[in-house]
């Protein structure tokens, strides 16, 4: 009895169902032969007996075919029998080993055939194509501008809205095209100052200095500083080499001194300020090839074409040092109170490059041509003035002489 009970509830597990099955016109093959199709879910078939020998548990090899119209659609699938049932001549079985591919394609048919859009059409499946019945709604146009003031209006702010975005866009390609410009053709100094021919007088040995040059010039052959000698050995005095200024000063008299120190530093009164710029050691083929300097003061005065002085060899120093120094002629009046400024020195090598010669080559040819046509419209107007005086009759004091023809 306890047996009997085991069997039936064994039973009943395997024929629930757990996916809803639908009667689609399809057919189905068991080795090449026909198989009658009762029903189909997306979890397993139903089958008529009489074709298939199995019993549950079997695995049975099974090829679906859906037919649509024109075409049909194929499917290779493999089944386990659950149930075999001959008073119903039905077989149960499930689908097993189904790949992702084959679930999505049995469950797109049966979504379509569900939703609509897969209809039975005698024997063979048919697609229905949709149709759009929702209408389109219309968006009620602008109204145009009515009278001279409203059409001014309206154009007026299109036209200035698109303004406003040229405008916007050549300030941008301005910005970049500066910038490229920069990048390419200007080069900044590293560091430049306001300087002179200096000349400092260090003390010969070491020692007291008993005696200073007072005043801020100095005549040549003057004494300029006395040290007495350690231990009371004699004075060393230092004449003045040229007519100078004293530009520093950096001991006082009575304070001890060692050699080499340095004691007072002369600028020759004849020499004039002039700076010194330093610019980057990878910029010198550039610097070599032409160049405009543009020095800005501490003031804020703004000197164009500064001139350079004739340019100095490349030394080792320099190389050692990474960089390169250059001397420029301030451009202006300068007070001795500004030696020893700094400035700011760009240097412009558009007009050595290549697009700079050409555009300095047509830059004259179109000055030529210019004073050219200038000196014909003259030459014209110079025709026409001895023309006219040409015409007029000749005089003799008060009274007018006519010729006589």
């Amino acid at each position: 009895m306890e047996k009997h009970n085991m069997s039936t509830i064994t039973h009943e597990a395997e024929v629930q169902r757990q996916h809803p099955r639908y009667r689609l016109p399809m057919r189905c093959l068991h080795g090449g032969t026909p198989v009658s199709v009762i029903d189909l879910s997306v979890g397993g078939i139903g089958v008529r007996t009489g074709v298939i020998d199995a019993r549950p548990g079997d695995i049975v090899e099974l090829v679906l075919i859906f037919p649509f119209n024109g075409y049909e659609l194929t499917l290779q699938v493999r089944t386990e029998v659950r149930y075999v049932n001959q008073d119903q001549s039905r077989i149960g079985m499930r689908f097993v080993d189904v790949s992702p591919r084959q679930h999505n394609l049995l469950r797109f048919v049966l979504d379509a055939y569900l939703s609509g859009e897969v209809v039975e059409a005698g024997d063979v499946l048919d697609v229905v194509s949709r149709r759009n019945e929702g209408k389109t709604r219309e968006v009620p146009q602008r109204p145009k501008p009515q009278g001279l003031v409203a059409n001014v209006a309206y154009h007026g702010r299109s036209i200035a809205g698109y303004g406003a975005i040229m405008g916007a866009t050549l300030l941008l390609l301005g910005f970049i095209g500066m910038g490229v410009f920069q990048k390419m053709y200007m080069i900044p100094a590293q560091s430049a100052l306001i300087t002179a021919d200096l000349v400092t007088v260090p003390a010969p040995s070491s020692g007291q200095l008993t005696f200073v040059a007072a005043g801020n010039e100095v005549q040549a052959g003057e004494p300029l500083l006395t040290i007495q000698g350690p231990q009371g050995s004699s004075s060393i005095v230092i004449d003045s080499p040229c007519d100078c200024i004293v530009q520093a000063r950096y001991n006082r008299p009575s304070s001890f001194v060692r050699e080499g120190a340095p004691i007072l530093v002369l600028r020759e009164k004849t020499s004039t300020p002039y700076i010194t710029a330093s610019i980057p050691q990878s910029d010198v083929l550039r610097f070599y090839r032409g160049a405009r300097a543009v020095v800005e003061y501490a003031d804020g005065t703004l000197v164009r074409d500064v001139g350079i002085e004739p340019l100095p060899t490349y030394s080792d120093a320099d190389a050692s040092a990474g960089r390169f120094l250059v001397k420029l002629s301030p451009g202006r009046e300068l007070e001795d109170t500004a030696i020893g400024q700094p400035v700011s020195v760009i240097f412009d090598t558009f007009s050595g490059s290549t697009l700079g010669t050409a555009a300095g080559k047509v830059n004259a040819s179109v000055s030529w041509a210019g004073a050219k046509i200038a000196s014909l419209f003259r030459s014209s107007d110079k025709q026409d003035d001895a023309q006219q005086a040409a015409k007029k009759p000749e005089t003799s004091g008060d009274k007018r002489i006519a010729t006589l023809k």
